[in-house]
């Protein structure tokens, strides 16, 4: 019974790092899949950012530019919706395909994506608004669990490093106490 637990135990322990892999792949996949459809909808008649931000873009872009011109003589350049749409889609697939590395700075692009995608363009459809709130909560939950991994590890490296130090003798030079 003590063979099978002890290869069983193996065989996972060697198998995590590769589940873990797969596991990251499957939920960047998720993503990647987000900002292609993110970018079909983008081009068909200007996506959910152009809709709902555009219109109040183009008007403080319009006054803003009549306003400035007048006191400062400086002119504003136009903005277009559309170019900051399209660098949150490339933003969110670059972090979703970095994302699949097991580093933290990924998962902190593609929250600051989400979040972005899911408050601005205020949802109409609860549905959407739901899997973008999961998407926000389970990559939350992948940064603190990455965070407190990392802490048990530096944590257990400063336990060895302290057992090391005292099995090394002493080379101080400390007075006895007299008798």
């Amino acid at each position: 019974m003590s063979n099978v637990k002890n290869m069983m135990c193996t065989t996972l322990t060697r198998s995590i790092p590769a589940i873990a892999f797969f596991g990251r792949m499957a939920f960047a996949f998720v993503f990647i899949i987000s900002a292609i459809n993110d970018y079909a909808d983008h081009f068909g008649d200007g996506g959910p950012l152009e809709k709902t931000v555009g219109p109040a873009v183009n008007v403080m872009t319009k006054y803003g530019s009549k306003v400035l011109t007048f006191y400062t003589g400086m002119q504003v350049v136009a903005f277009d919706v559309r170019l900051l749409e399209f660098s949150l889609i490339t933003a969110k697939g670059t972090a979703a395909l970095w994302f699949i590395f097991g580093q933290t700075i990924p998962a902190y692009f593609l929250l600051a994506t989400q979040i972005l995608s899911t408050v601005i363009p205020f949802p109409t459809n609860l549905t959407d608004f739901t899997q973008n709130l999961t998407l926000v909560g389970a990559l939350l939950y992948y940064i603190g669990l990455k965070h407190s991994i990392d802490n048990l590890e530096e944590g257990e490296k400063n336990k060895e490093k302290e057992i090391e130090d005292d099995k090394k003798p002493s080379t101080s030079k400390a007075k006895a106490k007299p008798n």
